[in-house]
């Protein structure tokens, strides 16, 4: 699908290209999602430049990911999409910056080009206006993503509280942790890790990116404010680079805490059965002694010795029991 987005003085006008039309004259963004061969030679023959093929846009190296070709710049970065409920993906789009003109090739709907679409797609949006070139709209996207993977790891962060809050501050009325418990809470935080590190990729594709753009736009004819824009969306992807790093780490602290939680559990269970069987050790003996068939045994004819010995087996369970209280072992 092409999707051609067209200067209106402080907004853009979206509109599906038909196969065969002309590329309107003040046309400042071309979007191409989920394209065909014949869509893309279409493209090719408005802008007079090649498109990336979807093997080409998953290439990282970074000389595939970052070059120029015909006058043109082409820049590929990873952008998080959401694929259901709770879950998220994350796919290449390239980005080709040919004239004043910006063309996008995309096999993904990421939620911050949505929105940035829904933004500049209306008039006095604060985003557009009449000088507005490729460039910006590029700026503009990454803005839009950057800002979306800010509010994803702020959900993020809540939910590592939720889990930190389930370890650690649970009251005397509270249940133990369970088994399912436990398995809960692993199953969580490593999807919180994986989930992090798609993250952490984003803004790491991101920030080449931003670092590629800067090489370019020092130059003849880009503007100091499109370089100051740069210069704040770095700092904005070393923020957030940085915060990734922070959230890293408290899931693997809370990771080894559930570790060490369900070892100290394993232990008290052991040692439960270890005290059971020391404390039956003494009876068993007893009880070991007095099943031998020996004929000179004077308690076998005594009218007490049965209960005698069952008395002796209870004493030598119960004492070893208290020892091991008073020791502090229990």
């Amino acid at each position: 699908m092409i999707f051609v987005y067209t200067l209106e003085e402080d907004y853009l006008m979206a509109s599906a290209a038909l196969a065969g039309a002309e590329l309107p004259a003040n046309t400042v963004w071309v979007d191409l999602l989920n394209p065909t061969h014949e869509e893309d030679h279409h493209v090719e023959s408005w802008m007079k430049a090649s498109i990336p093929t979807r093997d080409d846009m998953h290439e990282i190296e970074e000389s595939s990911r970052f070059y120029a070709e015909n006058g043109a710049q082409y820049l590929t970065a990873p952008v998080l999409y959401s694929t259901g409920e709770n879950s998220h993906g994350i796919g290449p789009i390239s980005f080709i910056l040919t004239g004043q003109r910006l063309v996008t090739v995309r096999y993904t709907e990421p939620k911050s080009f949505n929105l940035y679409i829904s933004r500049a797609t209306k008039p006095g949006n604060g985003l557009i206006n009449n000088k507005c070139t490729g460039v910006s709209i590029l700026l503009g996207l990454i803005e839009a993503v950057t800002d979306r993977l800010a509010d994803i790891l702020e959900d993020v962060a809540g939910r590592i509280d939720l889990n930190s809050h389930a370890i650690f501050r649970r009251s005397e009325t509270d249940k133990p942790m369970t088994t399912k418990n436990f398995r809960d809470s692993l199953n969580q935080i490593g999807i919180t890790g994986a989930f992090l590190s798609k993250v952490r990729e984003s803004i790491t594709g991101v920030s080449r990116l931003l670092v590629y753009m800067t090489a370019f736009t020092n130059q003849e004819p880009y503007k100091k404010d499109t370089r100051g824009w740069i210069k704040s969306l770095e700092r904005d992807t070393q923020s957030l680079s940085t915060y990734v790093d922070f959230l890293s780490n408290k899931v693997t602290f809370l990771l080894d805490t559930v570790v060490g939680l369900i070892s100290i559990e394993q232990n008290a269970i052991i040692k439960i059965f270890s005290v059971a069987a020391v404390a039956f050790m003494p009876p068993t003996l007893v009880a070991s002694i007095y099943g031998m068939n020996f004929h000179l045994m004077p308690e076998l004819d005594y009218r007490w010795g049965y209960p005698m010995a069952l008395c002796i087996m209870i004493a030598s369970a119960v004492v070893p029991l208290l020892i091991f209280r008073k020791k502090g072992w229990l």
